[in-house]
């Protein structure tokens, strides 16, 4: 497909391969960021950055010179990965996408198969006319299975329609599947460290960063880790947990959904890997493995969250029809209200006696 982006374009999805080809003729090197221009470059950069930080989405803004918002991306992947944080290599790679979707919403058909071929390599085409009305999309079934956003019912490939090798999509689904695409592509470049050969240009940015960062990562891993005991743990993990124990031969969705919630609420890996133990069909080295994935250390590097509850229902992991769960949409949300509840009742009965 033949499609020349404008630059705005490029500032929209500077991503986009023609984004970097564009970068590489501007030949903006890491001397210039010393100057006048190349300082207003790394402070759109930390804008950037900083937004994802405090409102987990960068707005869909420019600047006047698109230049600046063209090259502040890259400047800002080279000022995030060298932080070296995980987590907040995560946070950065959900915004991006993010943003880039909130364009992608209002684009043409021919846009968003033009950066959907073009930049991911992805065998697509549109087609107005056809059987299944609606579904004016055709991905290639590998491509949809690498960007499958969610372990959700909606998103496996057996409730999909599939005609010759070729998976039938609406639009709201493709742009989901490039919002993760992007996500994919920002957390590998970031996994790779860029070598520069005076780096001091870019140490009051990064300590800038960190200084911002470090409030909500405090928040984030207080929460994650403060451990209310299994007697706050939903009914749903708490079955699985069980059986896991007894030995019995739960599904993988079964597994996926309790090795991610353990990992959410502060459990290491091997903490984790204890408990599978028990499997009858237990393999070291393959549970490592998928564990270490679903902890983000592996594979995309992209750390997992559990089912959401209508997903568990979907799954037939949720117990007794969620009636013991009111008003509760995720197994995590479970486990921090009972534990906040235990805790005041804990501070309580200390008060009274």
């Amino acid at each position: 497909m033949d499609l020349i982006f404008t630059k705005e374009d490029l500032a929209k999805y500077p991503f986009s391969k023609d984004a970097r080809k564009y970068v590489k003729e501007l030949k903006f090197d890491y001397k210039d960021f010393k100057t006048r221009y190349g300082e207003e470059v790394l402070e759109r950069a930390y804008l950037r950055i900083n937004a994802a930080i405090e409102r987990r989405v960068i707005p869909p803004i420019f600047d006047e010179d698109l230049d600046v918002e063209i090259l502040s991306f890259p400047t800002a992947l080279l000022l995030v990965g060298n932080i070296g944080d995980s987590l907040l290599s995560t946070r950065y790679a959900i915004a991006e996408s993010k943003r880039a979707s909130l364009f992608l919403r209002n684009e043409s058909s021919e846009k968003i198969l033009y950066l959907a071929s073009n930049t991911f390599g992805w065998k697509i085409i549109f087609r107005k006319n056809g059987k299944f009305q609606g579904y004016t999309f055709r991905l290639f079934f590998r491509d949809y299975l690498s960007h499958i956003p969610e372990h959700s019912p909606a998103w496996k490939l057996s409730n999909r329609i599939l005609e010759n090798g070729e998976v039938l999509l609406i639009r709201h689904d493709v742009v989901r599947l490039l919002e993760e695409a992007v996500k994919i592509y920002i957390l590998n470049r970031l996994s790779k460290k860029m070598k520069v050969d005076d780096f001091s240009v870019f140490l009051p940015w990064i300590e800038k960063i960190r200084n911002s960062w470090s409030k909500y990562k405090v928040k984030i891993e207080k929460w994650k880790t403060l451990d209310y005991g299994e007697e706050a743990y939903p009914p749903c993990i708490i079955n699985l947990l069980n059986a896991t124990k007894a030995g019995k031969n739960i599904p993988h969705v079964g597994r996926f959904a309790l090795a991610a919630f353990l990992l959410n609420i502060g459990k290491t890996v091997d903490e984790v890997l204890d408990i599978f133990r028990s499997s009858p069909d237990f393999s070291e080295n393959i549970a490592r493995y998928q564990i270490e994935h679903i902890a983000g250390l592996r594979g995309s590097r992209i750390r997992y969250s559990p089912f959401k509850c209508e997903n568990m229902k979907s799954y037939g992991l949720c117990r007794d029809d969620g009636k013991s769960c009111k008003n509760i949409k995720h197994p995590l949300q479970y486990y921090y209200r009972k534990g906040i509840a235990k805790k005041r009742k804990n501070v309580e009965k200390k008060r009274i006696s």
